[in-house]
């Protein structure tokens, strides 16, 4: 599964890197911004006093993250570029609170920590595809190589702290939370990849009835001389008769 996950991620980042690359790092900012919210929820919702200084270290970092990504954005887009505000109005659906709950209080501490190192793993794993392809500039390669340093340090102490709290259940009930949110994440991969390509059905089908089906019929319709017409004799009798009834 790792393997084909790669070859997607260098085959799609072929042509995302380089048709869309300032969509491509908002995107990355609008992640790690998302992914602060959640660790400062984790700061209060814990009660384990000796990982919050952890996750109050992370969100910071997040945070950090997102500001870098989004300003090598506008340097990649140029200083007339103008942001989206519907992507920010989709990282505060898909991230933070989700019906009146935080993600650590949806999870639980273990299946979070699951979460976190799952999906920082694979956050090292995406960006180690795209500089082994080439697919980075300059510019945003050495941001993400000051990045990748947080990234790692993230990875570890998440699976350092999931396996301790896991230590009186054994290695399996660790194992079972990654397998749970790896699970959950492709299906919600999944559930997104299908919304993208509905969407992209819906608008090729639009595309083809307004621009092959109805333009055919406007050859058939009878044009009419522009402005206000007079209705046609016999409307104005009849119109008449029923005024003089009146």
């Amino acid at each position: 599964m790792g393997a084909l996950r790669r070859a997607w991620i260098g085959l799609t980042g072929q042509f995302a890197w380089r048709l869309r690359p300032a969509h491509m790092l908002r995107s990355f900012s609008r992640t790690e911004q998302g992914s602060a919210l959640d660790m400062f929820a984790a700061v209060e919702s814990t009660d384990r006093r000796d990982i919050r200084k952890k996750y109050f270290r992370h969100a910071l970092d997040e945070w950090r993250h997102a500001g870098i990504f989004r300003e090598r954005a506008r340097e990649v887009a140029g200083p007339d570029a103008v942001e989206s505000g519907r992507e920010e109005a989709g990282m505060l659906v898909e991230h933070g609170i989700v019906g009146g709950r935080t993600l650590f209080e949806r999870l639980g501490e273990r299946d979070f920590l699951a979460f976190v190192f799952v999906a920082e793993a694979d956050a090292v794993e995406q960006f180690g595809v795209y500089a082994r392809h080439g697919l980075l500039d300059a510019g945003t390669e050495a941001a993400l190589e000051r990045i990748l340093k947080d990234e790692l340090f993230h990875v570890s102490y998440s699976k350092h702290e999931l396996d301790r709290l896991s230590e009186a259940e054994g290695a399996a009930a660790a194992r079972g939370a990654v397998r749970r949110i790896r699970w959950s994440r492709f299906k919600e991969g999944y559930l997104r990849l299908s919304r993208d390509i509905g969407h992209g059905m819906s608008s090729l089908w639009l595309l083809a009835l307004y621009g092959l089906v109805l333009p055919p019929f406007r050859l058939f319709a009878r044009l009419e001389a522009p402005g206000w017409q007079a209705p046609p004799t016999e409307a104005r009798s009849a119109a008449d008769a029923l005024m003089s009834e009146a």
